[in-house]
């Protein structure tokens, strides 16, 4: 099974820091990390279950919320706070995305793709990023 690519894991993350704390309060998990890693694999990241494996996920999971405690000990976070957040992450992104203007206009594509690169990090969901690389491979290649 292959290893979870960055922005997979970057997905994970962003899971762990939006829906851990919340699972980590229902009762239902006992606060147990296992059981809340767990949660988060199967409720929230369902799709990469379907790509990696649910123990692969899970494990990531679990391995991401042992190395930031702060995550579980913030406890969970209101729906305005995950908004927030999510919000932030979507900004940084549509930053990105106008950072790669100005190299796409010069021609500088391994610029242009780059900035691409750390939008798609910033929040992966946000646009069809696969979209803007052909965009910039069509320009290349003219």
């Amino acid at each position: 099974m292959p290893a979870m690519d960055p922005v997979d894991r970057v997905r994970m993350a962003h899971a762990c820091e939006d829906y851990a704390g919340q699972w980590a309060a229902n009762p239902a998990t006992s606060g147990s990390p296992s059981s809340v890693s767990r949660y988060v694999a199967e409720g929230c990241l369902s799709a990469l279950c379907d790509r990696y494996t649910l123990a692969v996920v899970w494990a990531a999971v679990r391995e991401h919320l042992d190395a930031h405690p702060e995550i579980l000990a913030a406890g969970p976070l209101t729906d305005g706070q995950r908004a927030e957040r999510q919000e932030a992450r979507a900004a940084a992104s549509r930053a990105c995305l106008a950072e790669a203007e100005v190299p796409f206009r010069e021609g500088r594509w391994a610029g242009a793709l780059a900035r691409v690169d750390r939008a798609e990090l910033a929040s992966p969901g946000l646009v069809d990023f696969a979209r803007y690389r052909q965009i910039i491979a069509e320009h290349r290649e003219a």
